[in-house]
């Protein structure tokens, strides 16, 4: 494993290379470029507003501003689920190239990673400018929650990069497989606390459950994690609050379990799966 992360590196100008092919691919298939990373989850938080505050009158007061509650949500989302939904059909699209030249073809899912992740970055700064300009009238005023963004950064390339190496292969094992991942996606989203907070979650479990019942089921709740990224940027960012450690404690562990076991998936089926391309 450890002279496989090392030829990885070595190739670090390849990987380079696809990252920068990626996002000038992505640019050249719309008019509107890259601006369209941007315009899709601001079109999406105007249809969950328009549903969740216009029809439901929901969420407006409890997670104001509710549209950048929202946004938070739907980028860091965005990253995963394009990640992930692309990368089962990354190497039967990449089949001639991989056939063609020896390389570590690990760097392919990680270059779809990547280069969504710099889409995201662009995301989160337009996010933190609409936080200026539209704070949050319950944000403590503390500046140290916001040193917490760059890990919480880490941690989501870290769980993406290990959900995208597997699913890769499994792309090619399985082809039905990308029929469903938009379903499945879809349902993760709404699992995670994309329309709402976890401390609503953490409410009706304990109302509808009696103790110790209700703290067992949150804390199954939270084991999502995106629960904890979702939520550790709006802590960060919207309410100047710091992550419990005991959540830092899972999403730390889970990105390590999550990128150590999609690698070694990777690792395992790297050259098998080219007879089913």
């Amino acid at each position: 494993m450890l002279s496989n992360l090392r030829n990885v590196m070595a190739r670090r100008d390849l990987l380079k290379a696809l990252v920068v092919s990626e996002l000038q691919s992505s640019v050249a298939q719309s008019k509107l470029g890259w601006l369209w990373w941007f315009l899709d989850p601001i079109l999406m938080m105007l249809v969950y507003w328009s549903v969740v505050v216009g029809i439901f009158n929901r969420g407006a007061e409890r997670y104001d501003p509710y549209p950048i509650f929202l946004f938070t949500a739907l980028i860091t989302w965005k990253h995963f689920s394009t990640a992930v939904g692309r990368s089962l059909s990354l190497l039967r699209a990449r089949e001639r190239l991989i056939k063609g030249i020896p390389f570590p073809t690990v760097v392919l899912p990680l270059s779809l990673v990547f280069s969504g992740f710099a889409y995201f970055l662009f995301g989160f700064a337009v996010l933190v400018v609409a936080t200026l300009l539209w704070p949050c009238e319950r944000h403590s005023g503390a500046f140290l929650p916001v040193l917490q963004i760059p890990l919480l950064m880490i941690c989501q390339l870290a769980i993406t990069a290990g959900v995208a190496m597997a699913l890769s292969c499994f792309g090619v094992l399985f082809e039905d497989l990308r029929l469903f991942s938009g379903h499945v996606l879809r349902v993760g989203f709404y699992l995670s606390p994309g329309l709402y907070g976890v401390d609503m979650v953490s409410d009706r479990l304990h109302e509808s459950l009696a103790p110790p019942w209700g703290d067992a089921a949150f804390a199954t709740y939270m084991a999502n994690p995106f629960a904890i990224l979702i939520t550790g940027y709006r802590d960060s960012i919207l309410y100047g609050q710091c992550i419990p450690f005991e959540w830092w404690f899972v999403l730390f562990a889970e990105s390590v379990i999550l990128l150590w076991g999609g690698y070694r998936i990777y690792q395992y089926y790297d050259r098998r799966v080219i007879k089913f391309l």
